[in-house]
């Protein structure tokens, strides 16, 4: 181990300075009142977690941030594999047709959301003030708080779910063809195949999906900035965006921290179970 550790060092350096020292203050913040407004910062221990945790601004995001990344990682996941699935066989134009469902990809969120905002306003948007109205559906989206959260999971799906494509796509590539032939040959319908041979064979990239997709939807931040401002009122303020409201709107460093500290258990403790359990029925 010894003779390795010269070329390791490099890498273990980085390591280091981005991931455990910054985690390593972040929890050292968490446990300080570090008030912008005041000169000294002083040890609360966990008073910006119990502070946090007996505030209604708090569960009304931990419940919306709950409610976006579970819909938001299934309907991407979902809507990626149904993709992959049907753009992995010989199709006609199909080179074509991936291209054009990950062009979503290269546009970057903020642009993404200034783009949903605009095709769903009622005023002039061409869904929401043209082709909705024609179904006789006149509500407002982004102004309805039931409806709010709606138009960003449709933003989120456009954005999220052409990674989502390349992933599986990657993953029913790797599937040998003998395995389809000796399916077709059996009479195997199409059902049967998906669920004992393509699901079981991919439960790999199933669980790599789902945790890169998890990981991507609590922390969004811009999206949801861009098109709603969390609102209306605080019906779409997720965790990001309150922990953006506590640090640079109040300045109390030390409890957006401690709701950084709580993002990151939310983050880790799913990943995990995930990993394990795709990991375990994979072998």
């Amino acid at each position: 181990m010894k003779r390795y550790f010269p070329l390791l060092s490099p890498a273990l350096f980085i390591l280091i300075a981005l991931v455990a020292f910054p985690t390593v203050y972040l929890l050292f913040v968490s446990t300080q009142q570090w008030l912008l407004s005041m000169p000294n910062r002083d040890f609360v221990g966990l008073g910006n977690f119990i502070d946090l945790f007996e505030a209604p601004d708090f569960h009304s995001a931990l419940l919306t941030t709950i409610i976006y990344v579970v819909a938001s990682t299934l309907l991407t996941a979902t809507a990626g594999f149904v993709l992959a699935f049907l753009m992995s066989g010989n199709l006609r134009g199909r080179n074509v047709m991936r291209t054009i469902i990950v062009l979503p990809l290269i546009v970057p969120p903020v642009v993404a959301g200034f783009s949903w905002k605009f095709l769903l306003s009622r005023e002039v948007g061409l869904v929401g003030g043209w082709f909705l109205p024609g179904l006789g559906f006149e509500a407002a989206m982004l102004a309805d708080p039931k409806l709010a959260m709606v138009s960003i999971l449709i933003a989120d799906l456009w954005s999220k779910t052409p990674l989502m494509f390349l992933i599986f796509l990657a993953g029913l590539q790797a599937i040998p063809d003998e395995l389809y032939e000796m399916a077709t040959m059996d009479g195997t319908r199409m059902g049967s195949l998906i669920r004992y041979i393509i699901l079981p064979l991919l439960r790999p990239t199933i669980g790599l999906a789902l945790v890169l997709r998890l990981i991507d939807a609590i922390n969004v931040f811009d999206l949801i900035y861009v098109m709603t401002t969390g609102g209306p009122g605080t019906a779409t303020q997720t965790l990001p965006l309150l922990g953006w409201k506590i640090g640079f709107n109040y300045f109390n460093f030390g409890q957006a921290s401690a709701l950084a500290v709580i993002m990151l258990v939310l983050v880790v403790v799913p990943s995990t179970i995930i990993i394990r359990r795709f990991t375990r029925l994979a072998a």
